[in-house]
């Protein structure tokens, strides 16, 4: 209908239902059955309809599953905050149940998974604006991305190690299939490393089922590292602790950095020091990005966020 304000009504009209019966649809409301209620959301997307500004919005937050410890739980927390202080509703997915997308009605939807083919489908299978939050390789039409500026991070946080002295330094990463985030970590240490010609001393360590942060562990311990860049939230806190039953002193034996989990590494002993992901930043640039696409503003397509350095006791 280009050119005609799409209404309750006249979404009715096309599917032959009252307008009442749209406005429960689009509310999730159990008197309409599945079947209607897919069809109705499904116009709905397609048509670009949007539910009057009385109406709270619902976004959906995907995330990789239903555990809330580390990144997750710190992201979420953060979005939820910045999501609720805007007017938003909001509902959690995780990435395998992508099809409630179909069945309620969302004004947007922001997700922290990447996964591969994601950007190439979403225009044909929703037309709901997407914001990738730390996510997402490249774009398609109505999809945006808020992230971490993961080569400012990754290189301050090296070169504060190679100022300390450090020469031997293991960088420790989750898998680099799991997100698009690890393998653009991995490729900025390697980086920093030629450019400081340390590629011969220092080594990416990758946990990945059947090789973890224990074997990891010996393995640095082994290679005589002096310093550890562990570069996921819940890494250093289990590192600090291996190394310490090992009678590995830190800082004195090993410099390790962080990457800020701020319920914890700032009360182990010592301190951790840390680089953190601004997470408020990220959060609120992200709902003013899905705001703006949801309000059919124009705008940036990408924000960067960068990281900022915690000085405290173990380099």
């Amino acid at each position: 209908m280009p050119g005609k304000k799409v209404t309750l009504r006249s979404l009715g009209a096309e599917l032959g239902v009252a307008p009442a019966t749209v406005l429960r649809a689009l509310n999730n409301h159990p008197s309409v059955t599945m079947d209607l209620r897919r069809r109705i959301v499904e116009l709905a997307q397609r048509r670009h309809y949007a539910l009057p500004v009385h109406y709270k919005k619902r976004v959906a937050v995907v995330i990789p599953g239903f555990s809330f410890e580390g990144y997750t739980g710190i992201i979420l927390s953060s979005l939820g905050r910045e999501l609720d202080f805007n007017g938003f509703e909001t509902e959690i997915l995780s990435v395998s149940n992508l099809e409630a997308l179909h069945d309620q009605f969302y004004a947007g939807v922001i997700s922290t998974v990447w996964t591969a083919g994601l950007e190439k489908r979403w225009p044909q299978e929703h037309s709901v604006p997407l914001v990738a939050l730390n996510a997402m390789s490249n774009f398609r039409e109505g999809i945006y991305r808020v992230t971490s500026d993961e080569k400012q991070g990754i290189m301050e946080g090296m070169e504060r190690l190679y100022r300390a002295g450090r020469r031997r330094i293991a960088f420790v990463s989750t898998p680099l299939d799991s997100n698009i985030n690890a393998e653009k970590r991995v490729e900025v240490f390697h980086d920093f490393c030629r450019s400081r010609r340390i590629s011969e001393s220092s080594f990416h360590e990758e946990m990945h089922v059947g090789y973890e942060l224990e074997a990891i562990a010996e393995s640095i311990i082994g290679k005589k590292a002096d310093a550890v860049f562990a570069a996921c939230e819940s890494f250093a806190p289990k590192l600090l602790f291996l190394f310490s039953r090992r009678g590995i002193r830190v800082p004195d034996d090993l410099s390790l950095l962080a990457l800020e989990n701020p319920a914890i590494t700032p009360y182990t002993i010592p301190p951790l020091t840390a680089l953190t992901q601004d997470f408020h930043e990220l959060a609120r640039q992200c709902v003013r990005l899905l705001s703006d696409q949801i309000n059919r503003k124009t705008g940036v397509r990408e924000i960067l966020v960068p990281y900022r350095f915690i000085e405290r006791e173990s380099i």
